[in-house]
């Protein structure tokens, strides 16, 4: 957990704001759900074409993180270096929640789709700043999350837009009247699960991670069927023998001080932890179409700083993780921090880009920026570590644990590196 999933950032840039208003509590959610509409919006229909050449797409932004390798970058000219400070707010669009915003909008065919916090849809005109329809989740009776109630984003494919919602749902709904097709049950929210995290549209699948990891959960990556709602595979993030090799430094070579005696004496005694051990999702991974695999980063083991009842490394926590894409089989992992007791986990996307690896020769690779502060470059075959930045932020006492005086950890919870 930390600063990204407990910030309460307001403000959108597109050359408009989003601005809340009207707090909405939790209970309320639960009392009302409904789709308010205006009008229609323009009947979308997202090709899997369209989204795998999106990289290159001047007139939609169709993935949270801008493509399937996550680049975030944008390649409209409309807007250059020579007229960026012309940029004028064109109109400022009041939402029903009063809360954090941190949703990615999806814009297609001049369509905007936005969320906030507590799971609310809105379709708007992205020229005029027009409501097409807004969506209301009804939310479940019990809502665990441990970072606030925001969202992240919906995914698109075809005419469906999908969110996950804090009550751990999948929903789907029709694009252009915002009304609900279909709802999958994800996990209990009353074992600590939830969703914050946007979801993924590829090949006919839907992929998501879980919120949780604070709470005791079981971690899992999973694809459902676009159209049904129907589960096609499951990964966990935390498996059966989460052992792992005992190490005792982190990924750049520094000694963490495990006392690893004492850990397999607990190991010993309480068995492996996996059941409970945490592992949550908070970002989309990264699709490599040509290989069929996925790449995403795993978060915290749980409980988060007390390390005495969770022996071991913690696999696949503060990881980076790839499985293939058709079967959620496991194919690679690289542990940036063993036995994590800081709260330095893993939760900014992957990117995908080719690197030179220590031969000087160019290879697939995958890049990860950490909360220690230092960016990790990857082979993407095997996920092994390439090499690794200098840290861009202080790291002085980075492995202090809590004491009653108090004593300083640098970076700390918040991280060097954090979602966005």
């Amino acid at each position: 957990m930390g600063s990204c999933k407990t910030a309460a950032t307001v403000v959108g840039a597109l050359a408009m704001s989003f601005v809340g208003a009207n707090l909405a509590w939790a209970g309320s959610e639960t009392e009302t759900a409904a789709t308010s509409k205006a009008k229609d919006a323009p009947v979308p229909s997202v090709s899997q074409e369209q989204l795998s050449a999106a990289a290159g797409d001047e007139n939609n932004f169709l993935h949270t993180n801008g493509n399937y390798d996550q680049t975030r970058f944008y390649p409209g000219k409309q807007v250059n270096k020579s007229n960026v400070g012309n940029l004028r707010p064109a109109w400022i669009f009041q939402t029903e929640v009063k809360e954090s915003l941190e949703t990615t909008p999806i814009v297609v065919d001049g369509v905007m789709y936005v969320t906030t916090s507590f799971n609310h849809v809105y379709a708007i005109d992205a020229k005029t700043g027009e409501e097409f329809w807004h969506y209301k989740h009804k939310m479940g009776p019990v809502t665990t999350y441990c970072c606030g109630p925001n969202n992240r984003g919906v995914a698109i494919y075809k005419d469906k837009v999908y969110m996950g919602t804090l009550d751990a749902k999948l929903v789907a709904l029709d694009a252009k009247t915002g009304s609900l097709v279909w709802q999958t049950q994800l996990a209990d929210p009353e074992l600590g699960y939830s969703e914050t995290m946007a979801p993924t549209a590829v090949d006919g699948k839907i992929l998501i991670g879980t919120n949780g990891g604070e709470y005791g959960i079981r971690g899992f990556v999973r694809a459902y069927d676009a159209e049904t709602g129907k589960m096609v595979w499951n990964f966990h993030t935390t498996p059966e023998d989460s052992t792992g090799v005992w190490a005792t430094h982190d990924a750049t070579g520094k000694d963490m001080h495990r006392d690893i005696e004492a850990e397999k004496a607990a190991l010993k005694k309480l068995g492996d932890p996996y059941k409970t051990l945490g592992g949550g999702v908070w970002q989309n991974p990264a699709v490599d179409l040509k290989t069929k695999r996925i790449y995403f980063v795993v978060g915290n083991p749980s409980p988060d700083l007390d390390g005495s009842i969770r022996p071991g490394d913690n696999l696949y926590t503060d990881s980076l993780v790839s499985v293939d894409l058709e079967t959620g089989k496991y194919v690679c992992h690289f542990q940036y921090i063993a036995h994590d007791v800081w709260d330095l986990d893993s939760v900014s996307p992957p990117i995908l880009v080719d690197v030179k690896d220590k031969d000087g020769k160019t290879v697939p690779g995958v890049i990860h920026a950490g909360k220690t502060g230092n960016v990790y470059v990857h082979n993407r075959d095997d996920c092994s570590l390439i090499r690794f930045s200098d840290p861009m932020v202080d790291q002085t006492g980075m492995w202090t644990l809590p004491t009653p005086e108090g004593a300083p950890m640098l970076p700390g919870a918040n991280g060097g590196v954090e979602c966005r």
